[in-house]
């Protein structure tokens, strides 16, 4: 296991809608259960699909197992568990801390949420980011994994404790708003791990998010995850006549013309790659991590190996450095 996946307790996986956040979710908590550790795996906005996506049932409020170690090995003493966490969840969960039973907490909960977090902008996510916080209190795992809403929605998620900070003086609300800020800026706790595509619009969002991350909420940053890199490959840079012909081969017209249109497609995506790569290096000169661009029509749980196995490498640093 990396040293920078096992620096903090809590680790939240935050991009744009698309690029393959939960994807990156489950091969991290794949990665770390394999190198011993006991990982809590959480989505947060209520999607199912991680289970299935690690071989397990759809998740929901009560923790599954979705993943155990070989046994004899290191790998033994590692699993993944996951379960979502939403708002009304968190919130009969915070009544039962509070010592209200059973009854009086489903009562309570069904009566009040709707009133709360229709009154208290930004609540929701408190509530959600306040179970967490409590789960890592609690040492609930080595290492918690945390499957965020996609950015548009990541941002005011992780700036609600600090948005109500600002709005409330006192009482409880404040309290848990102040233990959840010094959760997520504590470098030793909490880091968030940031994922894009080598694609224009995903990078212009992920360069923005971070720096509200790290200057607004002052949170540490994982090296960045680029998914779905297209491979280098150097048979690109060869006409499919030039190809036949080293070969020794009879070439069609038509499928020659043909492989020279997959050629031209895949040197442009290249390019363009190359492109964001530069951009990145320009705008957010973090350590990146690439992932291959696995070609398959749906993932499965025997595909996730390949990308833990690509998490592991060791982080490129940018040729530049411009901020």
């Amino acid at each position: 296991m990396p040293a920078w996946l096992s620096r903090t307790r809590v680790l939240v996986v935050v991009g744009k809608g698309g690029v393959g956040t939960s994807t990156v979710a489950a091969s991290l908590a794949l990665l770390a259960a394999d190198g011993g550790a006991d990982v809590l795996l959480v989505s947060v906005d209520g999607k199912p699909g991680l289970g299935p996506l690690l071989g397990g049932r759809p998740l929901g409020p009560d923790e599954q197992l979705l993943h155990a170690g070989r046994t004899g090995t290191r790998a033994g003493n590692g699993r993944i568990r996951g379960r979502t966490i939403t708002s009304k969840q968190a919130f009969g969960d915070y009544l039962a801390l509070k010592g209200f039973g059973g009854i009086l907490r489903r009562a309570a909960s069904a009566a009040s949420f709707d009133v709360i977090a229709g009154s208290t902008p930004g609540m929701e996510h408190l509530l959600v980011l306040g179970k967490i916080k409590e789960l890592d209190r609690e040492q609930a795992a080595d290492l918690i994994i945390v499957d965020a809403p996609p950015a548009g929605h990541a941002a005011p998620f992780l700036r609600s404790a600090s948005a109500l900070q600002q709005a409330v003086a006192s009482g409880p609300v404040r309290e848990q708003a102040d233990e959840v800020a010094a959760l997520l800026a504590d470098h030793q706790r909490c880091q968030c791990v940031l994922v894009t595509l080598p694609e224009e619009t995903p990078v212009n969002e992920v360069i923005e998010l971070a720096y509200d991350l790290e200057d607004d909420l002052g949170m540490a940053l994982a090296p960045l995850v680029v998914n779905a890199c297209w491979p280098e490959l150097p048979g690109l840079q060869m006409t499919a006549a030039a190809a036949a012909k080293q070969q020794k081969l009879p070439l069609p017209a038509a499928t020659r013309r043909a492989l020279d249109e997959v050629v031209r497609f895949a040197n442009v995506r290249i390019r363009g790659q190359h492109t964001q790569f530069a951009r990145l290096d320009d705008g957010l000169p973090l350590p990146r991590i690439h992932l291959p661009r696995l070609p398959v029509a749906r993932l499965l749980p025997t595909h996730l190996g390949a990308l833990a196995t690509a998490l592991a490498a060791a982080p490129i640093t940018p040729d530049r450095v411009a901020r």
